[in-house]
């Protein structure tokens, strides 16, 4: 009968302890801020929780989700904070995430913070840029004593003059999914402007959900306007087969007028090859219609209303955070007045501030939430300029 009950209260030791052992674990794991990072560089990231780290704070995790898939539908069950690209996919989910506190956002300039508005907040706090560019032979521009165009009609001017002098006026690496992206988007803002690219950007997206065969006529107006570019090589014929390397070589072999790329592309080419390249934002063709500028942005997102969360967005804003990110990451900084990386990173975030619309999304952030639909939407886009 002893060892009967001596075998009870073993059990019911062992229960209590387990039971208690569960309890500290759920508490440890309330407290832990869970970081997650989605289609983030990993140059990015580790810059990221380089500065979190800094902080000291009793219990951070880390996390890195497939970029391949969706964003997960229930992240914010799971997560404390997300890391992304800012998207379509994240400001249709505005209602799920904890808004980010307001005060943030004053040491953003007025057209950045409106990259992230849903209703009367912000779903997200803006804190790195990347932009599409286009940026100019200095050589060959100087040589020839051409002004820097400000519009439509005069960059196809400016093109129609190198066209004689250069073997390549403009080239792009549209063998890249995001280069090929980024230059038809900059193509739709440049002849629509911010709204009327923004409408185009949702037909295309709307049918692109409906799987539609062809592409809608509001960005087939695009890409004739850039098929005709190529039909008077003005733009390299076979752009859309351009690879970064291809890029390089052109460069090395002075071939090229003007060529259109991401700054973080930009970044990955020898100094010795860009430095003679001057970034510039896309032209526009309408004087009197509102424009921002393509330029992908992060940011990042409360998932879970915990102080620590708000203590690190604090952080990544402050002007000596958002100086170390620009420096580690070579990309524009949001904060006013955060020392840039260099002038090209400077530029963007003077573009992005001065724009009345801002920064503007890619198409690729706002019309596909997968890497095999992204890349099947490029070989679509691909197919009609090939024609």
């Amino acid at each position: 009968m002893l060892k009967k009950r001596t075998w009870i209260l073993i059990a019911a030791g062992a229960a209590v302890l387990l039971a208690l052992a569960l309890f500290i674990a759920a508490k440890i794991n309330s407290k832990t801020i869970k970081v997650a990072f989605y289609d983030v560089d990993q140059k990015v990231q580790s810059a990221i929780q380089l500065e979190i780290d800094k902080m000291s704070l009793p219990r951070v995790r880390y996390y890195v989700l497939d970029a391949k898939a969706p964003l997960p539908k229930n992240v914010q069950k799971k997560y404390s904070m997300l890391f992304a690209k800012n998207s379509f996919d994240l400001n249709s989910r505005a209602e799920k995430f904890i808004p980010a506190n307001e005060n943030l956002f004053e040491v953003l300039p007025t057209s950045i913070r409106k990259a992230t508005v849903y209703g009367q907040a912000h779903y997200a706090l803006p804190l790195l840029l990347d932009h599409f560019e286009i940026a100019y032979y200095q050589i060959t521009e100087s040589k020839l004593g051409l002004a820097r165009p400000k519009t439509y009609g005069e960059l196809l001017r400016y093109l129609e003059t190198l066209k004689g002098n250069i073997e390549i006026p403009l080239v792009c690496a549209g063998a890249e999914d995001r280069e090929l992206f980024g230059f038809v988007s900059a193509m739709a803002q440049l002849l629509y402007g911010a709204e009327g690219y923004k409408k185009a950007v949702a037909v295309l997206r709307e049918s692109s959900n409906m799987n539609k065969a062809n592409l809608p006529e509001a960005i087939t107006r695009v890409l004739d306007e850039i098929k005709a570019m190529q039909e008077r090589s003005l733009l390299f014929a076979k752009w859309t087969r351009t690879s970064k390397k291809d890029v390089d070589y052109f460069m090395q072999e002075r071939k090229i007028g003007a060529v259109a790329m991401l700054l973080s592309q930009r970044r990955g080419i020898e100094y010795n090859l860009v430095k003679y390249y001057d970034s510039d934002c896309f032209p526009r063709y309408d004087a009197n219609v509102d424009y921002g500028i393509i330029a992908p942005q992060l940011v990042a997102v409360l998932l879970k209303n915990k102080k620590d969360s708000s203590l690190i967005l604090g952080h990544l804003v402050s002007s000596d955070v958002q100086a170390t990110l620009s420096n580690q990451t070579c990309l524009a900084p949001v904060a006013s007045r955060a020392e840039a990386y260099d002038r090209q990173a400077d530029d963007v975030r003077f573009w992005a501030a001065s724009c009345v619309a801002g920064p503007l999304n890619s198409i690729e952030q706002e019309c596909e939430s997968a890497e095999e639909r992204r890349h099947a939407l490029a070989q679509k886009i691909r197919a009609y300029l090939e024609y």
